[in-house]
């Protein structure tokens, strides 16, 4: 038995959100599709300081608000992982999860964003995930106050975090394995901090401890370390979320990431999508609820 719905929208964050309060202000069916918690990665700030509206809001207070506010309206909210997609005509789709669960919409909007990637070579990287392994300072960086920290990347993320976490933890060890990519400005700040320690050539090859992280053995320059470490935050990229699509489905650019037309409309027609998942320069709160109201905009229009 298939649930069908107007519209599904893949992925709760700004840009699903705002597309969910724009539908269901028009009283569309709508339903939101989310794995984790709704907000998306802004869930996970501790700050927001550059969302018009508020001088300094966090992401978890601005998450639930829009959650709310698409829920008042009369938006549905299922909890599950989409595992595959399937376009049976220009208004049948079916959305398929891992519960088993399949659902029917007329329309689709895809807006999973992006996902961090894992330095999977790194033994048990994912046995020490959330004791001690995180991809968010400033989510999580006040649990490690007064500890030593690392930090895998050399790019302006992962300078940017180390400058910030800096301000908490003991040490901070920052661990580049090929070269620094981050801007000379972000060096030059780290650089000044007298608790940050930037090591070069450097890979992490495997995280101790029983219950928590407690240290890594790193190979910097060939030679063999182990360094104590309580927490261990990788900053080497981010990819889109697609693992639940047919990649012969959906036109996507030379990373993976969804093309769109001006009206967020992928090549197959009524399948949308908005956000950090598509094909664009600028990834920003604000612009990703500016997709999910021009993808919403446009489907209230041909319902």
């Amino acid at each position: 038995m298939k649930n069908k719905y107007d519209v599904l929208i893949i992925g709760a964050g700004p840009a699903g959100l705002t597309a969910a309060i724009y539908l269901a202000r028009n009283n569309v069916n709508v339903a939101l599709i989310e794995a984790k918690t709704p907000g998306g990665k802004i869930s996970e700030q501790s700050k927001i300081e550059n969302y018009p509206g508020f001088n300094s809001v966090s992401g978890a207070e601005l998450s639930i608000s829009m959650f709310s506010q698409a829920r008042e309206n009369g938006a549905k909210f299922i909890i599950g992982k989409v595992i595959s997609i399937e376009n049976k005509d220009e208004l049948i789709k079916l959305i398929k999860l891992d519960n088993g669960l399949l659902l029917e919409s007329k329309y689709l909007i895809i807006a999973t964003g992006m996902q961090n990637i894992i330095p999977k070579e790194v033994i048990n990287i994912e046995k020490f995930n959330n004791k001690g392994v995180s991809y968010c300072v400033v989510c999580d960086g006040p649990l490690f106050k007064d500890k030593v920290c690392g930090i895998i990347g050399g790019g302006n993320s992962a300078f940017e975090e180390g400058n910030y976490l800096s301000s908490i933890a003991k040490e901070v060890h920052i661990f580049v394995r090929d070269k620094i990519i981050a801007e000379q400005r972000l060096v030059d700040n780290v650089e000044k901090q007298d608790n940050i320690f930037i090591h070069r050539n450097a890979q992490v090859l495997k995280l101790n401890g029983t219950s928590s992280l407690d240290s890594a053995d790193v190979n910097i320059e060939g030679n063999i370390f182990n360094i104590p470490i309580k927490g261990l935050f990788p900053y080497i990229g981010f990819k889109p979320a697609i693992d639940f699509i047919d990649q012969n489905l959906l036109k996507l650019d030379k990373k993976n990431f969804i093309v769109v037309d001006e009206n967020m409309e992928t090549n197959v027609p009524n399948i949308f999508a908005v956000g950090d998942i598509i094909s664009k320069s600028i990834r920003q709160i604000t612009t990703a609820t500016s997709d999910g109201t021009i993808a919403a905009k446009i489907i209230n229009n041909r319902i």
